[in-house]
């Protein structure tokens, strides 16, 4: 960001980090659209259950964080353009950044974790694989995973970008 003697430094490219966490937002709220709307009911030896998101902590922890996740990263858009003119304000952003991509990371692993059992089920608890009767929530499940590792990924990539400008400031 400016002359550092003669020796170029990194700075921050507005025009990626805005892409980058326009993105990042996309992703965590396709990720949290289809989960909240994710339910179906299947019988089972002629007695009816629904699967819905709600009955899995795992699965509204995924849907909560995906909602903090966007938001916090909006919050950083704006910080974002403000910390390419004033420096000192890198740092802050990294720690935001670094708070968001641990939280997708900790949401989309636990939620990976309940699908799994939905799908494999574990035999040494008793708890057997749901997907071969709910098709639909397995898959839509499936693709917000898919949608919450993709924001996971983005957010991984600004915080590496926003590290490597805040190191130079």
């Amino acid at each position: 960001m400016g002359d550092n003697g003669g020796k170029r430094t990194p700075s921050m490219n507005l025009g990626v980090q805005v892409s980058l966490r326009l993105l990042a937002i996309g992703t965590a709220l396709a990720s949290m659209g289809l989960m909240i709307t994710n339910h179906e009911v299947a019988s089972v030896y002629g007695i009816a259950f629904e699967a819905k998101y709600s009955d899995s902590s795992a699965f509204r922890y995924l849907v909560y964080a995906d909602i903090a996740i966007s938001a916090v990263t909006l919050f950083t858009l704006a910080w974002a353009c403000l910390a390419v003119r004033k420096g000192g304000l890198v740092f802050a952003l990294f720690f935001f950044d670094l708070l968001a991509t641990l939280t997708a990371m900790s949401a989309f692993s636990a939620a990976t974790s309940e699908g799994y059992i939905g799908k494999y089920g574990n035999t040494h608890a008793g708890w057997l694989p749901i997907c071969g009767y709910v098709h639909s929530y397995c898959n839509r499940g499936t693709l917000s995973l898919a949608f919450s590792f993709a924001s996971f990924l983005l957010l991984f990539i600004l915080t590496v970008l926003t590290a490597s400008a805040a190191r130079h400031h």
